[in-house]
């Protein structure tokens, strides 16, 4: 079985979170620098046409109860609800 972080689809998406870390620690350059995390930065629908490019574009919609969007939001044991295909 694959390993799904606990939490959103959204987390899933983003996973490892780089939310506690601190881009200061990092020498200007380094894949984890300021610089380049802000290039990180995705939206819902960036997130969205992601699913979409791997054939998974219904995803956030079936989890959402049609609204994508909330789909994204949508806390569940990903574990148990994704393939092993997804």
């Amino acid at each position: 079985r694959p390993y799904c972080a606990l939490g959103t689809l959204k987390d899933q998406l983003l996973y490892p979170s780089l939310e506690n870390m601190d881009p200061e620690d990092y020498p200007e350059g380094h894949v984890l620098s300021r610089e380049r995390i802000l290039k990180r930065s995705f939206t819902d629908q960036d997130l969205l046409d992601v699913l979409e490019k791997v054939d998974l574009g219904d995803l956030a919609a079936r989890v959402g109860d049609g609204d994508p969007f909330k789909g994204l939001q949508t806390v569940l044991d990903w574990s148990n609800t994704l393939s092993l295909g997804e």
